[in-house]
């Protein structure tokens, strides 16, 4: 039987610009044009005046004016309680101007020099060393990207990630995948001894020394401390290429950095429309105008939002690409929020999957609930519905009327936004033009202006991050790692004691 064939459908569009980039060819990011047709807009339409007891008003947003600007302006002079130790972890502040296009022709230089010599790219890190770049990936490419043929892919490599969990099976499987190709690496940390990436690493590096000797040095790129740390040691003597995190950028801020641009770069994502966006936005969130600042009305709305109870933001999609974007969002903010027992629980959601799933929980559930949506208005693609004799389904309706797939999946947000304000849940849109590295950019700045302000607000340090320590402290010890000895007779002790309840 022959195969199945995509009879009146054109090209993937996806595929065409995943091409165009291999190619080199340019979106025209700097002109006006183009930057008023990818403006990112805020839609309050459904934030104010929900009917849920403790609505949050025009009046409130007014009355903390005063405190969002008192907070924007410390941000901006490098004031308040910004410090890990010594080093003040504003870097990422001014860094889409302070990034030089030499630097970005080095890494482009440098990727497609090892992507020449791989057949796949292996990215290894956690948290903010993993999720901004496979979120920026997924959002710009093919949806089953690994499973293009190359020229599909506009030459890039296959792409996976590593080292963001410790489940032996999703480590064999991926290995499985990698079987016969010729392999490139890229292991991100700061330290050098994060301990899923650095065990995860030491397998991979392990193979590719057996199956290429001396020749694993041109495989393996590092992503590390300038000067410290295993990693860069490791670099010095084995000889590995070898790219810099700033000292006073954190790891979920990370993304414009080293951290984020080598593996772009591979994907044949433009980093420099990429840098593009981050500044486009930069410029936006730096005035002082607080209603024409992205960035302060999404931090006051939020902030209003904890104020009056609400303890969790659903952030969905109605773009399985942007799925990534808001697991994110998980990290972003929830990391520098959550201090003191401040800040909302982020739970990332795609429409309208979740909507038959937890979405009966957000209409009719406790009202504890604000909402975030990232709406795509232009999808790569159009698909339309064939009309039908039978109609046995009641859709040929949408087809008198015009309606393709993208229209229904516009109504996947304006829907649930109107239902679930009008059930008492507050929502915000963030329109997002299309799928593009500019817009990438732009919704990435926003956001981490925005949870700046936040800790502002909560009159906490939003650059660190005290209580991931305590997971990493207890493994260390229940691990027998040296140095945790009286951890971990603490915790032993104190386990001896606890009684087990086992059904």
């Amino acid at each position: 039987m022959q195969g199945l064939r995509l009879k009146g459908f054109s090209e993937n569009r996806t595929i065409t610009r995943q091409r165009e980039r291999g190619k080199g060819l340019s979106a025209h990011f700097e002109s006006s044009h183009f930057k008023e047709s990818n403006r990112l807009v805020l839609d309050l339409t459904y934030a104010f005046d929900a009917p849920d007891g403790r609505p949050i008003t025009r009046e409130d947003m007014e009355r903390i004016i005063p405190q969002v600007m008192d907070a924007h302006h410390a941000l901006k002079e490098g004031r308040g309680d910004i410090y890990d130790g010594d080093v003040a972890m504003i870097g990422w502040q001014d860094l889409p101007e302070k990034i030089e296009k030499g630097h970005l022709d080095e890494i482009k230089s440098s990727t497609q020099e090892l992507s020449s010599k791989i057949d796949a790219y292996v990215s290894l890190g956690i948290g903010g060393s993993y999720l901004g770049v496979e979120a920026t990936i997924q959002a710009l490419t093919h949806r089953f990207f690994n499973q293009l043929s190359r020229d599909q892919r506009g030459g890039a490599p296959e792409i996976y990630f590593l080292g963001q969990n410790m489940d032996p099976d999703f480590l064999r499987d991926t290995l499985d995948m990698l079987h016969g190709k010729r392999v490139g690496l890229n292991v991100i940390s700061k330290s050098g001894t994060t301990t899923e990436t650095a065990v995860v690493f030491r397998i991979l590096e392990k193979l590719l020394e057996d199956n290429w000797g001396r020749g694993t040095r041109e495989l393996i790129v590092v992503t590390t401390d300038k000067e410290r740390g295993a990693l860069r040691e490791l670099a010095r003597r084995k000889g590995y290429k070898s790219f810099t995190i700033p000292d006073d950028v954190g790891g979920r801020f990370s993304v414009l950095t080293d951290v984020g641009l080598v593996g772009l770069a591979m994907a044949n994502i433009d980093i420099q429309e990429f840098v593009a966006g981050f500044r486009h936005m930069r410029k936006l969130c730096l005035t002082d105008d607080f209603w024409e600042n992205p960035c302060l009305v999404h931090a006051a709305l939020r902030h209003l939002a904890w104020l009056k109870g609400k303890k969790i933001e659903v952030v969905a999609t109605n773009s399985v690409a942007l799925y990534g974007v808001a697991r994110w969002m998980e990290q972003l903010f929830p990391e520098s929020e959550g201090h003191q027992g401040h800040g909302m629980w982020v739970s990332p959601s795609i429409y309208s999957e979740k909507l038959h799933a937890n979405g009966q929980m957000v209409q009719e559930g406790e009202r504890n609930i604000f909402e975030t949506f990232l709406y795509l208005k232009e999808p790569d693609n159009e698909v339309s519905i064939p009309e039908v004799r039978e109609d046995l389904d009641g859709l040929n309706y949408l087809i008198k009327q015009g309606i393709g797939m993208s229209h229904i999946n516009r109504m996947v947000i304006e829907g649930p936004a109107y239902a679930h304000f009008k059930g008492g849940v507050p929502n915000i849109s963030i329109e997002i033009a299309r799928r593009n590295a500019f817009n990438l950019g732009q919704i990435y700045y926003m956001m981490e202006r925005s949870v700046a302000i936040s800790g502002y607000l909560l009159g906490h340090n939003p650059f660190i991050q005290p209580g991931v320590e305590a997971y990493k402290r207890a493994m260390f010890a229940l691990l027998g790692k040296p140095g945790f000895e009286k951890a971990r007779e603490e915790i032993e002790h104190e386990l001896s004691r606890t009684k087990r309840i086992r059904i």
